[in-house]
């Protein structure tokens, strides 16, 4: 029987490189994505495959109860929004980036994180970010979410100890994807092909703690 690995915001950047990644292995795949069109066409791409798309919107209270509540043996939490800006700007981009990146997780955590605890087995890997090393000037109101992430990872690690699930929080620089759409990338940027491969070893080789990519 394959393992099965969820994976958020599974249709671009770091999710979608995870999930070619893992469905190359032949593991089972249950794909999450805001955006129906996209599931299909990554549908399309892998036809006999163990591939399962669910269409929800995570940033809604209601989105982590579209997500089937059955044991996973990965639980990749990777869904994030993604915006420049700081925490005292006109527009409230804390509020809008929290939805996601902090209320979606914990939703989806209390959701699943159970199911793994009982079974005594499973992996939750969590997507988070090195900005929270040194703080951008101009991602404060990201990298805050960010922070907001990686203690409620601690959390979760504290109360999966000893139960047999395992727990890392990845902790990639930037990376290139569709959020850097409207800004000018660093040179030195990531490509969500190296932050998968990382995630792949790590569950692999099933490392714990966060690993800074």
């Amino acid at each position: 029987m394959s393992k099965h690995v969820l994976i958020t915001g599974a249709t671009r950047g770091i999710g979608r490189a995870c999930a070619d990644l893992f469905l190359a292995a032949n593991w089972a795949v249950t794909a999450v994505a805001r955006t129906a069109t996209d599931l299909a066409a990554m549908k399309k791409e892998y036809p006999g495959a163990q591939l399962t798309t669910v269409a929800v919107d995570l940033s809604s209270e209601a989105g982590a109860e579209g997500i089937p509540a059955v044991f996973y043996d990965v639980v990749l939490l990777n869904a994030a929004a993604f915006a420049p800006g700081p925490l005292l700007g006109e527009e409230d981009l804390y509020e809008h980036l929290q939805r996601v990146n902090v209320l979606a997780n914990h939703r989806l955590a209390r959701r699943l994180l159970p199911l793994l605890r009982a079974r005594g087995a499973g992996h939750l890997v969590v997507i988070g970010s090195r900005g929270t090393d040194f703080q951008p000037e101009h991602l404060t109101a990201y990298v805050a979410t960010k922070y907001a992430l990686r203690g409620l990872f601690l959390g979760w690690a504290a109360e999966l100890s000893g139960s047999g699930v395992r727990a890392t929080l990845v902790a990639p620089g930037a990376t290139l994807t569709s959020s850097w759409d409207d800004e000018e990338p660093p040179a030195d940027i990531l490509m969500p092909e190296a932050v998968a491969e990382v995630v792949w070893e790590v569950v692999r080789e099933e490392r714990e703690g966060r690993v800074v990519v």
